[in-house]
């Protein structure tokens, strides 16, 4: 059979006679025969180059919608993410707050402090109103606390209890003020705001609490004081502030937070958050003192990058090292409300002002005598003697040149304060061009106003 099977094959290639040339018949055949084959084959090869062609488009069409799908995730995620970061900006007040809350200054080492909870806590959280003593350990809130009136702190606050220092002896009768008259304490740390705050008759570290004379003590009913805003915007007609020179004020507060005389015992009081805080500018940066800082800011200057701009921010309040730092005269003036009517008592003058505060507020025009036995000092800065007021005349002109925007904050808030005149206002401002007179004169920066809304919301906070 297979050889029967060749031998029938091979007229369709040689002629089995043994001639060289196909038969023209055999030649007819053998060509219907290639076309024949050809035209079997081709559909074959149209349907594999299409199904290539089909695959491949399948392919392509698959990777897009892949890529497609890919992309709409992660813009639902992005999406996604932004709303948890705008329902995380709404919460962050309550959790900065949890970090900042406590005030960890040396003047107030014996104040009762609050608990630290979310801004919108749980009701569990709510009912048990704990706050916490200076020595960090909890204690019931006590029945006064729960019998008076709620205060603005705390309305901005829920669950949060304003501290004892921010309340007034109950000596004052602050519930009969006259409409019109009420008074909101703005204290402005380092600027004699201690010894003011006692003479008015907050629950300060006071270690010498006279009742001064007057109305103003009466009618100034609620304080302000660092991320402690206690003032109800509502009813308050008065915000009364106490400022200092600024270069002033800044040597002060440097000297003060200055925890390098006892870094073991700040950390036993104040805890290891605010530990870190000072070991920021005090320890990882060389700065004893406050010329270390201005020699910081020249170009000459061998401090490390990180070093130089702690030193700026240190200066213009724009990073955390400190209460008395952090918390300026720029933070004070944009936390109040922005056409509030403003008072001002100069340290350098504070006889003279207090009288024409009080006697704005219909009091007399002498309520204090210039020999002043009734406002004595209060938390006074033992730590600014002669070696830690030093600055040399470079350093001088680079802490002005940084405290620029400071200086014209100072200067805008004179010039609000309805108790000052114009005469009063340029006394003050010839007083810092003592020190700074570029800045005493200038109108704007070379530094623009820091934006401080972050420290607004997160600090002073606002009711929803």
């Amino acid at each position: 059979m297979c050889r029967k099977d060749n031998h029938e094959r091979r007229p369709f290639l040689i002629n089995r006679q043994g001639s060289s040339a196909p038969t023209s018949a055999l030649a007819q055949q053998m060509k219907m025969h290639a076309i024949e084959s050809k035209k079997r084959r081709l559909p074959f090869h149209q349907l594999a180059r299409s199904i290539k062609k089909n695959i491949v488009v399948v392919v392509f069409t698959c990777l897009f919608f892949v890529c497609l799908k890919i992309g709409y995730q992660i813009g639902t995620n992005l999406v996604g993410d932004d709303e948890d970061r705008s329902r995380s900006a709404l919460r962050q007040p309550q959790l900065l707050r949890q970090q900042t809350h406590h005030h960890e200054n040396r003047e107030h080492s014996s104040r009762n402090q609050t608990q630290i909870v979310s801004r919108q806590p749980q009701r569990s959280e709510l009912t048990q109103q704990m706050h916490h003593h200076g020595n960090g350990k909890p204690s019931p809130r006590n029945q006064t606390q729960v019998s008076r009136p709620v205060h603005p702190y705390e309305k901005i606050w829920p669950g949060l209890i304003v501290p004892d220092y921010m309340l007034k002896d109950p000596q004052y009768g602050i519930e009969s003020v006259p409409a019109g008259k009420k008074a909101c304490f703005v204290h402005v740390g380092k600027t004699a705001g201690s010894t003011v705050g006692c003479s008015l008759g907050f629950n300060l570290h006071c270690t010498s609490k006279v009742q001064a004379p007057g109305v103003l003590p009466h009618y100034t009913t609620n304080m302000f004081h660092a991320q402690m805003y206690d003032c109800d915007d509502e009813t308050t007609t008065f915000f009364i502030f106490v400022v200092r020179h600024p270069l002033d004020r800044w040597i002060s507060a440097f000297n003060y937070d200055n925890p390098s005389r006892d870094w073991e015992g700040f950390r036993q009081q104040f805890g290891e958050k605010h530990f870190k805080f000072r070991s920021q500018l005090y320890a990882e940066c060389p700065f004893n003192t406050i010329n270390d800082v201005g020699e910081a800011l020249s170009a000459e200057s061998n401090v490390t990058n990180v070093c130089k701009r702690r030193a700026e921010a240190s200066i213009d309040g724009t990073e955390h090292f400190g209460c008395h730092h952090y918390f300026n005269y720029q933070f004070h003036l944009e936390a109040i409300p922005q056409n509030a009517t403003i008072m001002t008592l100069r340290t350098e003058h504070l006889i003279e002002d207090w009288n024409s505060v009080e006697y704005n507020l219909g009091g007399g025009k002498e309520v204090l005598g210039q020999g002043n036995n009734i406002i004595a000092h209060n938390n006074v800065n033992k730590a600014s003697d002669g070696k830690l007021k030093y600055l040399s005349e470079q350093s001088q002109r680079k802490v002005c040149e940084k405290l620029c925007n400071e200086i014209q904050t100072y200067k805008k808030i004179l010039q609000l304060s309805i108790n000052l005149s114009e005469k009063q206002v340029q006394e003050s401002v010839d007083e810092v061009m003592n020190s700074c007179p570029i800045e005493a004169l200038a109108t704007t920066c070379n530094d623009p106003i820091p934006n401080i809304t972050d420290k607004l919301i997160y600090s002073r906070g606002y009711m929803a």
